[in-house]
């Protein structure tokens, strides 16, 4: 989440990943690009904690769920994130769940998915 807020599209590429390794490895430079900066504008934050985790995956013995809290201005988001093991031993995020996230481009509103800090 460091690598977010500071807008390190380089290292997401390193920390982002699956079982095979880094995004950044496999993808070409144009689409590592797009993706990792609808990544960061999806989880651009002021502050952030871990509610919970890591928590086990269930079926998955490779995968572990951490719930976080985001804090945005006007609100707090909770949201799943999903890290998978890599075949080398370390550990990527894999699915930061953004259909469970509001829209970026407007700010929280009273009844939406956030909660007030």
């Amino acid at each position: 989440m460091d690598a977010v807020k500071a807008n390190d599209l380089q290292r997401m590429g390193t920390l982002w990943g699956n079982d095979r390794g880094p995004v950044a490895n496999r993808m070409k430079p144009a689409d590592l690009n797009k993706f990792l900066t609808v990544m960061q504008i999806y989880l651009a934050h002021e502050g952030y904690r871990v509610i919970d985790g890591p928590l086990p995956k269930p079926g998955d013995d490779n995968g572990r769920i951490y719930h976080l809290e985001l804090q945005r201005k006007g609100c707090n988001i909770a949201t799943p994130i999903e890290l998978v093991r890599g075949r080398s031993g370390g550990w990527f995020v894999y699915d930061v769940h953004l259909e469970s996230l509001p829209n970026p481009a407007r700010t929280c509103q009273p009844g939406s998915s956030g909660t007030p800090p």
